[in-house]
């Protein structure tokens, strides 16, 4: 957790952001040239805001409570709440890495490094390691037979054969362009809406106001120290004139 954040504040922004994300997961698009139980959406948006402006935590929590609340409102449906389990693997994967980077590199450079990083991590762990390892056996057991699922990827790709070979040729590209997708939009807007987030919940801190202080005491300092030299170069005027004046009526 942010340290300058109070933990309430901390909280009722994650759960604005959680809510805002909840909101975009239920905003699902069919995505071409994919089997259609796979669905676009924006709801990692919120997760990457809320890691560059409360820290990876929060943007964890985020990417946790908008997969229950997807799968509290619309049941197990197709997938049989193995799909929200697969979104969180996506987050996490891109959340971790992007904040790691972040939190080195707290600059414009780090900010695009990390999402950088992170999608290429989310669209390789994510998008195939995770999906072949943990998330399709599951749908093997719980929902469909491997062979059907295959089966969808090859009615778009006849010669598509085996788990990690479907997985590796439509997956991993998606996730990572979907990680990118949304890295962009975060670029564009996380900055900006950072300082909009923490601007209310910062208190001010004490070396904030003794620096404040310090530059208020320098300035006075140098102020006073600019009124005495003019009054010392206007009393050098003053005397040099009167002593032109004085050996001008002697000459006369």
């Amino acid at each position: 957790m942010n340290n300058s954040i109070s933990r309430s504040k901390w909280l009722a922004t994650t759960a604005i952001l959680a809510a805002m994300a909840s909101v975009l997961y239920f905003w699902e698009m069919p995505v071409p040239l994919m089997p259609t139980f796979i669905q676009f959406d924006f709801s990692l948006l919120p997760c990457l805001i809320g890691s560059v402006a409360l820290g990876p935590l929060s943007g964890i929590t985020i990417a946790l409570f908008k997969d229950l609340i997807h799968l509290i409102f619309k049941g197990f449906g197709a997938t049989g709440g193995i799909g929200d389990m697969a979104d969180f693997f996506v987050c996490l994967c891109m959340i971790l890495p992007f904040s790691l980077i972040y939190k080195k590199i707290p600059n414009y450079k780090g900010l695009i490094l990390g999402l950088a990083v992170g999608s290429v991590v989310s669209g390789f762990f994510a998008g195939l390691v995770l999906n072949a390892l943990i998330v399709y056996p599951l749908y093997d057991k719980f929902l469909l037979p491997m062979t059907a699922i295959i089966g969808m990827y090859q009615q778009i790709r006849p010669s598509s054969n085996g788990l990690w070979e479907v997985l590796a040729i439509f997956n991993m590209p998606y996730t990572f362009l979907k990680c990118a997708i949304i890295s962009v939009m975060a670029v564009i807007i996380a900055k900006p809406l950072q300082g909009v987030l923490v601007k209310f919940s910062k208190s001010p801190r004490k070396s904030d106001s003794s620096n404040i202080e310090k530059d208020i005491d320098d300035n006075s300092e140098n102020l006073k120290n600019n009124t005495e030299d003019t009054q010392n170069a206007s009393q050098d005027n003053i005397s040099e004139t009167k002593i032109s004046d004085t050996d001008t009526s002697k000459n006369n």
